[in-house]
């Protein structure tokens, strides 16, 4: 019956193994769980190594400048001003001026920031301090050391002279300090002898006009032992070689060119106790003989 029954092919069997779907699934739901995460909690993941690594670092920068900036081995308690200071310009109120800004702060800060700060902070109760040096010398103290501007020129009021800066700055001086010891003197009358204050001084002659003439004046009377300003009036005497010369406020030049003729020309020149180059006219000249 072999024609009649068809036989089935042999065929050989594959075992398959099918790879469970666990990972997949696992995956797909944690995508499903990301997925349905608060915006609030997305952010905190994603910066809180951010706001820890800020804390460490502020953390980390009160420690270095509590050892460093901030130790208090350069607190300052302590305050010395040299004797090169105390002889060029001896005021007690500019010292304490000074300790009170630098007392209780640090010496590293102060040395980066605030020495310049220092300098500010005097100028204006004095201007004419140049410059401000300051030395850590240890055990919480410091030096301190001022330089100064020489004043533009001296006023002497009997007794008592005073230091004339730019802007109508001045102050009373002391015979002990060094400060004034090059600058060139004004001399006042003795009628001035109850006046304590230079209020009056730039009333009829200003600033501007001594930083203009008094070059001239001094080229011009090299042996000068006095030059007076007579106050309260625009009148000036210069004291030279046993001469006295009255000079006026207005036109400098060319009383001193008159001057200079005089003394080139009139043979009696060397004998003149006064010469008085404006009185009369701009060209004329009032003499007086010994």
């Amino acid at each position: 019956m072999r024609g009649l029954v068809k036989s089935k092919p042999f065929s050989k069997r594959i075992n398959r193994w099918v790879v469970p779907k666990t990972g997949i699934s696992f995956s797909v739901s944690k995508r499903r769980w990301r997925d349905q995460e608060s915006p609030f909690i997305v952010m905190f993941k994603k910066w809180w190594v951010l706001v820890l690594i800020s804390i460490l670092s502020l953390i980390l920068s009160i420690f270095l400048l509590k050892w460093t900036w901030y130790n208090p081995v350069y607190l300052i308690e302590n305050i010395e001003y040299p004797e090169e200071t105390k002889i060029e310009y001896w005021n007690t109120e500019l010292f304490v001026l000074s300790s009170k800004f630098l007392r209780w702060k640090y010496y590293n800060t102060l040395r980066v920031w605030w020495e310049w700060s220092l300098l500010d902070w005097v100028r204006k109760e004095y201007p004419f301090v140049k410059d401000t040096h300051i030395e850590f010398l240890g055990n919480q103290t410091v030096r301190v050391d001022f330089d100064y501007y020489e004043p533009e020129y001296v006023v002497k009021l009997w007794e008592k002279k005073y230091g004339i800066w730019w802007n109508n700055v001045s102050t009373e001086l002391d015979y002990r300090w060094n400060l004034w010891k090059s600058a060139f003197v004004i001399d006042t009358p003795w009628y001035l002898s109850w006046v304590t204050s230079l209020s009056w001084f730039f009333y009829e002659v200003d600033f501007g006009w001594y930083s203009t003439n008094m070059p001239l004046i001094r080229e011009a009377f090299p042996d000068m032992e006095r030059f007076v300003y007579l106050a309260w009036s625009s009148n000036f005497l210069v004291f030279e070689n046993w001469k006295m010369i009255y000079l006026y406020k207005e036109d400098i030049p060319h009383q001193l060119q008159k001057y200079q003729w005089l003394k080139t020309h009139y043979d009696a020149f060397y004998s003149l106790a006064t010469i008085d180059l404006w009185s009369l006219s701009q060209e004329k000249v009032v003499v007086g003989w010994l």
